[in-house]
């Protein structure tokens, strides 16, 4: 018998170590703006949501996370390349990130949505929040739907889920194709919640171009 897994979608964790102090910062900056700038909606209902300039601003703390952001794109796109039987090197591409925040407080949410028109999303959580899991056991998780859901489920066996979620922790970074739909469940806590999100395309490096870099 020959067995195939077809079209499977990449979802990885990154557990990032060493980043007390920029979370740290990254969090209390952005509560303090949060508690000062009007934001603006997008797919979160409820929440602030930043101005989309994080990639842009000149604060350590910022710089010390959009280079994690490019290392860790970086990793990801060579393994997932590398289990198709690609080997692109790192010196092919460009890294174009777009970065916003995202503060949650209790009953927060996003909807379904996707970012089609990048090549990879990510979600970084600076502080995951106080959410008691006992009682919210769904509390803030990122979940991702099938793209081929729809199909006509067998009674009683769930033999092809239609989501995948993540438990959000502090210092986690999941990377994920940026046309994969995904939504962020209600979050139940009383410490605000904070995460970075970021759109990244890569962008072929002509010959003499340079090596790929963090642009804005």
């Amino acid at each position: 018998m020959d067995r195939f897994a077809l079209f499977s979608t990449p979802v990885i964790v990154h557990h990032l170590q060493g980043m007390d102090d920029v979370n740290r910062e990254l969090t209390e900056r952005l509560i303090v703006e949060s508690e000062h700038d009007a934001g603006f909606q997008r797919s979160n209902v409820g929440g602030w949501h930043s101005v989309p300039n994080l990639s842009q601003r000149p604060e350590p703390c910022y710089r010390a996370l959009m280079e994690q952001v490019v290392r860790h794109v970086r990793i990801t796109f060579q393994e997932v390349a590398a289990a198709v039987g690609a080997a692109p090197s790192p010196l092919d591409y460009r890294y174009a990130v777009h970065g916003w925040a995202m503060v949650m407080r209790d009953g927060d949410y996003t909807i379904l949505h996707d970012h089609a028109e990048s090549h990879w999303s990510l979600a970084y959580y600076a502080d995951a929040g106080d959410a008691d899991f006992d009682r919210y056991p769904m509390s803030g998780h990122l979940s991702f739907v099938d793209p081929g859901r729809g199909a006509r489920a067998i009674p009683g066996v769930d033999l092809f889920p239609s989501t995948f979620s993540v438990k959000p922790h502090t210092s986690a970074m999941v990377i994920f194709p940026g046309w994969l739909q995904h939504y962020v469940h209600a979050y139940r806590g009383t410490r605000p919640r904070v995460c970075i999100s970021c759109n990244i395309k890569l962008e072929p490096v002509m010959p003499g171009g340079g090596p790929p870099a963090q642009r804005n």
